[in-house]
């Protein structure tokens, strides 16, 4: 998880993007707060979301499609030679829980946003590109775990949840409830959720009557007005030129499509763009 400071200077909008098929899930009881899943029927209902362990780091990461999953970009580099890993040393375990999997996959390839570079660190040009869809070498059946899609219809303004893995909470997955959408730029967001390290990768969902889907891919961390708070990166059309990328190099077709226009809505007249920002490395 990058660290990043920066000055906040404004409030946010609703987003259109793409919709698959989407995992009925039970409301929250309103908890704001990172908290660990109470009981084995909570987490059950989060397990297409997993860990991703790397060889030299883990990170969160989503089954998107029975052979995609979504993380961060920067999660597939070594962090000090800023390498490519390779995609035989990623391994994708889905709603791991107390050191049991529902389904562990190797993976397959890597297809990572174009104009991604990971040695220039946690500059807002690379954080709004830090994206990467794995291909599976075996696909997930949605009757063992359905995946969660990425939303496709106007996205009302409003809260948001993250399910995630971090450090000291490596062995199940965590969920925060009710954080809120502080700022944005371009395809960066700000958000009041909690992060550590391991929540990179981390799915950021939009619920709606009880169907999960997901809206921005958890990037860096940072801090404002003495303040913790988290950046994540929108879908957006990003998703859909990764999914472009990784039909043009020949690979079979996957079982969900994304496709869809992105547009903007402010949630207010007095509604400003913008992250003033300073970054440094971890």
């Amino acid at each position: 998880m990058y660290r990043v400071y920066f000055a906040l200077l404004a409030c946010l909008l609703a987003i259109p993007l793409s919709a698959q098929v989407l995992p009925q899930v039970r409301p929250g009881d309103g908890e704001s707060g990172l908290r660990d899943m109470a009981s084995a029927t909570e987490a059950r209902q989060w397990r297409a979301v997993g860990r991703l362990d790397t060889g030299v780091s883990f990170c969160s990461a989503t089954l998107i499609a029975p052979d995609l999953v979504l993380t961060a970009a920067h999660c597939v580099y070594h962090p000090e030679t800023h390498a490519l890993l390779d995609a035989e040393d990623l391994t994708f375990l889905a709603g791991l829980r107390n050191g049991r999997a529902e389904a562990i996959r190797q993976v397959r390839r890597t297809i990572v946003m174009p104009g991604y570079r990971h040695e220039l660190g946690p500059e807002l040009e690379m954080i709004g590109r830090d994206l990467a869809l794995l291909e599976l070498r075996q696909p997930i059946s949605p009757a063992t775990i359905p995946h969660i899609g990425a939303a496709a219809t106007r996205v009302p303004d409003g809260d948001v949840t993250v399910v995630s893995y971090g450090e000291d909470r490596e062995a199940y997955a965590s969920i925060e409830e009710g954080c809120e959408v502080l700022a944005r730029q371009g395809a960066v967001r700000s958000l009041s959720c909690e992060v550590a390290q391991g929540t990179s990768g981390a799915p950021v969902l939009h619920i709606n009557q009880g169907r999960a889907q997901v809206i921005a891919v958890m990037s860096a961390s940072g801090h404002a007005d003495g303040e913790d708070i988290s950046l994540a990166v929108m879908l957006n059309g990003q998703l859909d030129t990764l999914m472009q990328q990784r039909n043009a190099s020949g690979a079979t077709a996957t079982f969900t499509t994304f496709g869809g226009s992105t547009s903007f809505v402010s949630p207010s007249n007095d509604t400003r763009d913008g992250i003033g920002a300073r970054f440094v490395r971890p």
